[in-house]
């Protein structure tokens, strides 16, 4: 038998108002998700997406020729296919985190260039807001630009716990590496295991991502609740094998985690 062919991408709230361009880039982009998802046994999968962007200084470059922005639209895809609401909630971090305001497919051109930014410097805390930002938008100041990924992993935990959802939460996690703080990022991530959230780490380079790489040798855990790839330049990435890598291990783990009770 002829496997079955994915069903038709479904429509998000608020597709409707995003430029021409983009929503013929993204309804191409939710098939390619939609067969990603059939090809792991995860058709009609749904799920709360989070997104969290590495701000740190050595992704400076990556924000200025636009790879961020350009991860953020391609995200954008995969939420249209698993969120009812077409939204997803997301983070940036450097040596601190902040959560950025929610991001709604409807208003992915403006958010795109409100709140993908790097880190900036700063040697005091500073005492007032900078100047020039609009309300909703992070002070980078604050966020700084060294790697502390224990932080952000502890704030999305904590969230997490505190808005329950009836579906599995994807965190999609995109960082350069220079990774250091090893033993408080396992035991973060080791404490997460009996949560309904599965991590899903993407290497932007080639770099250091210490235990990052080891999380699925790591023995001690009830199910594998950790995802990690790397690549070298995610520009020349296929959609389809951004989707596909992406979306290999997390049905894997929405499977192990009902076995083991936690969904």
């Amino acid at each position: 038998l002829a496997p079955t062919p994915p069903p038709p991408p479904r429509m998000t709230k608020g597709e409707e108002n995003l430029p021409v361009d983009m929503r013929k880039r993204l309804d191409l982009r939710k098939q390619k998700v939609a067969v990603s998802l059939a090809k792991h046994g995860a058709t009609g999968v749904k799920a709360r997406v989070i997104l969290v962007l590495d701000a740190s200084g050595s992704m400076s470059a990556l924000y200025q020729r636009g790879t961020v922005a350009g991860v953020v639209e391609r995200m954008a895809a995969v939420v249209a296919q698993l969120d009812d609401d077409g939204a997803m909630q997301a983070w940036t971090f450097a040596s601190n985190p902040a959560r950025l305001p929610d991001l709604w497919l409807g208003e992915l051109p403006r958010w795109l260039q409100l709140h993908v930014r790097v880190g900036e410097i700063s040697l005091l805390r500073p005492k007032k807001r900078k100047k020039g930002l609009l309300d909703e938008q992070v002070d980078m100041r604050l966020v700084g630009i060294q790697n502390e990924e224990q932080k952000v992993i502890a704030e999305v935990r904590s969230y997490v716990r505190e808005h329950p959802s009836a579906d599995p939460t994807l965190v999609l996690f995109f960082s350069d590496g220079g990774v250091y703080r090893n033993a408080a990022i396992e035991a973060q991530l080791r404490e997460a295991v009996e949560e309904p959230v599965f991590w899903q780490f993407v290497g932007l380079g080639r770099a250091s991502y210490g235990v990052l790489e080891r999380f699925d040798t790591l023995p001690g855990r009830r199910v594998d609740n950790v995802g990690f790839f790397a690549v070298d330049d995610i520009d020349k990435v296929s959609d389809e094998e951004l989707y596909d890598r992406l979306l290999s291990e997390f049905p894997q783990w929405i499977r192990a985690a009902r076995g083991a009770g936690i969904l």
